[in-house]
């Protein structure tokens, strides 16, 4: 429960390079509403443009699950990417993890357990993401999950 925050942060790293890893992926990234927390890419990929691509779409990205429940636009946040399929996983509608690789359906059923600990640690880490978007409720067992896979298959 009083682990160190280093360790907690090579934790959440080393999760997130095995989410990319599992997908085959050139990039992935955990980010909130402000920031980039933690980034994994593809060694030698220059991840500096799909780390700015995600950043100017930051409010998009943690808008699509209300899109996606028919509550809000459905803009396509990715159309101006053509390279990768996304798989997307919103945490607590407060924290996002993508990944950039070439099928993110087949992600899918490997990412459950590697979701389950880099949620974990990311709550040990940052408490306060705990709380739902609007700042209530604690969740003090699994967090709220909303998994949004973008494919480009048949759009070349």
């Amino acid at each position: 429960m009083f682990e160190s925050r280093d360790r907690l942060a090579e934790d959440i790293g080393r999760a997130l390079g095995a989410l990319r890893a599992a997908g085959a992926g050139r990039y992935a990234c955990l980010l909130d509403g402000k920031t980039v927390l933690f980034e994994s890419a593809e060694e030698g990929e220059p991840a500096w443009a799909l780390r700015k691509f995600l950043e100017e779409r930051r409010a998009a990205l943690f808008a699509l699950p209300e899109a996606m429940a028919g509550e809000g636009p459905a803009d396509d946040v990715f159309e101006d990417w053509v390279q990768d399929d996304f798989f997307i996983a919103i945490l607590n509608r407060k924290a996002a993890v993508v990944v950039a690789c070439p099928d993110a359906e087949a992600l899918r059923e490997p990412s459950g357990p590697l979701l389950k600990i880099l949620t974990d640690r990311l709550f040990r880490l940052e408490p306060s993401l705990r709380l739902d978007a609007k700042g209530h409720g604690f969740f003090f067992g699994r967090a709220q999950l909303d998994v949004v896979v973008v494919s480009r298959a048949g759009l070349e």
